[in-house]
């Protein structure tokens, strides 16, 4: 008989959850389902179980998972069935092959723009206590509700902020980059973190203590400028985000996210799956997969093994909506008061 107690701990330490609560959404489950089931006054339920044991590979479970998933909200459940999946897949492959850590000085601090905006005796202050991490694919990053410890710097990686529904539906609200930080309530006055972070693009980042940043914060310099000038734009980006989400077409978000994505990455190059980007950007795969169709028809991208490759900037970017352009016009306006 399987120890259910146990394998489900097996899926949390795997998925990188940090309380039953947080896997519970993505099993579809409420807190108060978890907690009962916790406490012996109910079973988890066989849908479940079956969940438990597909995403860690014991069997061949995948087909008879679906099967059971109820008509109402039957796509968004079965996407997020395979999130949890692909989740826990990455999470045991980053235990088993320990990643290995970045170089110290492959990417130098100043790959990040925003510490290369600092003035130099203020970025030679903030360089000793700057920590080098590599950030694999589907990391999370912060989960919500957790309480900050650091801020994350990115150079090469790229973390999507996503808002999760309490039925574990999620859309994300902003990309950062080599362009800011994650972490903005620890210098504004929050201890936790509103929205999970996950890194959509592989890559490496600096961090930096929560002591530290708000020592440098209270000294009213440079780096609270800075910083709280990142935080306009980053509002503006979540801002812009929730009206194009409103008004604009599915294929209008995908060319807004596939522009704002690009502008983080160093090549013209994204990988990520169709699939993702819906869960990304909270719509059905089915309008994602007619948008890219239609801009590989128009020789705008190429997508191939969850590969875009971007052919035509300039034809991608008239394909897209002005919250595009809103977004990066605000962003480079933080810049140009710093150049």
């Amino acid at each position: 008989m399987n120890d259910w107690n146990a394998l489900f701990d097996e899926v949390k330490a795997k998925g990188q959850f940090g309380s039953d609560a947080q896997l519970a959404e993505s099993l579809g489950l409420t807190r108060a389902q978890i907690s009962a089931w916790r406490t012996g006054k109910s079973d988890l339920g066989t849908l479940t179980k079956l969940k438990l044991l597909d995403v860690l590979g014991y069997a061949d479970l995948r087909s008879a998972v679906l099967s059971l998933v109820p008509e109402k909200s039957r796509d968004h459940m079965i996407a997020q069935h395979l999130l949890l999946a692909q989740r826990v897949t990455r999470g045991a492959q980053v235990v088993e092959e320990e990643v290995q850590p970045i170089q110290v000085g492959q990417h130098k601090p100043e790959t990040n723009r925003l510490l290369a905006a600092l003035p130099a005796e203020e970025r030679e202050r903030l360089t000793p206590h700057l920590s080098p991490v590599s950030l694999p694919l589907g990391h999370v990053v912060y989960e919500s509700g957790d309480r900050l410890s650091h801020i994350y710097l990115p150079t090469t990686a790229v973390v999507s902020m996503l808002h999760v529904m309490e039925n574990g539906a999620s859309a994300e609200i902003a990309v950062v980059g080599k362009d800011g930080l994650l972490g903005v309530t620890m210098f504004m006055g929050g201890e936790t973190i509103p929205s999970r972070a996950i890194v959509q693009s592989a890559g490496e980042a600096y961090r930096l203590s929560g002591d530290v940043v708000r020592q440098e914060f209270a000294r009213g310099g440079a780096v609270q400028h800075l910083f709280l000038r990142y935080t306009q734009t980053l509002i503006t980006q979540i801002a812009q985000t929730a009206v194009c989400n409103r008004h604009h077409s599915i294929a209008q978000q995908f060319c807004r996210w596939l522009l704002l994505t690009l502008d983080r990455v160093e090549s013209n190059e994204i990988r990520m799956t169709q699939e993702l980007i819906a869960n990304m950007l909270g719509v059905r795969r089915a309008g994602v997969a007619e948008a890219a169709a239609k801009l590989q028809g128009d020789g705008v991208i190429r997508y191939r093994h969850g590969v875009i490759e971007v052919l035509d900037r300039p034809a991608l970017e008239a394909h897209a909506c002005e919250c595009y352009g809103v977004v990066k016009r605000e962003c480079d306006r933080l810049f140009s008061r710093f150049l």
